[in-house]
């Protein structure tokens, strides 16, 4: 059974390869002809013989064994960070705590939202750290709550395989509140005052970012300015066209920069100890009830 028909004057040829199937000689003289080097399958009872003219041997013979080590070659790694998996029933529970806070704020009126605000004279001259967190759940009206439920949730859900269910949802809760704090510093003495989740959406992203950055410093092929640079232009990108890229006096530009900052300063630890630690499975919810609780306190002493 020939598969190139060779002219009698052509040179002879000898056995390169002996294989049980014809599917299998048939994919090694794929090789061969990509290479464009004659050929022949010939049948010998149960075995089909790829034969080549002698003098191309060797060539065939290099050819053959670079495919046969690439098809032995172990399949690449599986990424460290995505071990986990997508909790969608964590995306509810925050989305339900929002819009509940919302409700709150609608049914209770200004008092609650004023003992949430983070207001920079109280967070910094009168110690009231909890004001850091209180704010993530207080929004100015409905609009600036389906916007950060819609981009805080996207972000969130890449983020949640990486770290792990609890470790995300803290490292998003300590990372925006980080973001309040250094934004009431900024404005300390000028009485500036700001609600909203968006500090701790932006400080997901700057999570996001920190993960990939981590991953590529890891691997020394990716180890490059260029691999580097590349996810910290994407999230700076993204910071500029989400959160600073209109003109808008009710937006606090810098609440969302700082937020975006103290997500890279938390997300590179988190990420170094996802990936070589691999946290046992008892970290994950002790992470998510410490951020639930973190919540919990700040709001029993906004209100007490």
């Amino acid at each position: 059974m020939a598969e190139t028909p060779l002219p009698g004057e052509e040179p002879p040829l000898v056995a390169l390869r002996l294989f049980r199937k014809l599917a299998q000689a048939r994919e090694a003289a794929l090789a061969l002809a990509a290479k464009e080097i004659v050929h022949r399958i010939d049948r010998e009872g149960d075995l089909w013989v790829l034969s080549v003219e002698a003098p191309a041997r060797e060539l065939a013979e290099e050819e053959l064994a670079a495919v046969e080590a690439e098809q032995q070659a172990p399949p690449p790694a599986p990424d460290p960070r995505l071990q986990g998996r997508l909790d969608p029933w964590s995306l509810f529970l925050a989305g339900v705590i929002l819009a509940g806070a919302f409700l709150a704020q609608e049914r209770l009126g200004p008092g609650f939202t004023d003992a949430g605000t983070a207001d920079s004279g109280a967070i910094i001259e009168r110690g009231e750290w909890w004001r850091c967190f209180t704010a993530l759940l207080l929004h100015a009206d409905l609009s600036h709550l389906a916007a950060n439920l819609g981009f805080g949730l996207v972000f969130t859900a890449s983020l949640l395989p990486q770290f792990g269910t609890g470790l995300a949802w803290l490292a998003i809760m300590v990372s925006g509140a980080l973001g309040n704090a250094i934004n009431a510093w900024g404005y300390r003495g000028e009485g500036h005052r700001s609600i909203g989740a968006s500090t701790a959406v932006f400080a997901a992203l700057g999570l996001l970012v920190a993960s990939e950055l981590y991953y590529r410093w890891a691997l020394p092929a990716t180890r490059t300015r260029r691999h580097l640079l590349a996810p910290l232009g994407g999230g700076l990108a993204l910071l500029a066209f989400l959160g600073v890229g209109e003109k808008h006096e009710q937006i606090d530009f810098m609440a969302h920069c700082w937020g975006f900052l103290a997500g890279l300063l938390v997300g590179l630890p988190v990420a170094a100890y996802t990936v070589q630690s691999r946290p046992p499975r008892w970290v994950q919810p002790v992470a998510g009830l410490a951020a639930l609780m973190m919540m919990v306190l700040a709001w029993a002493l906004a209100l007490r």
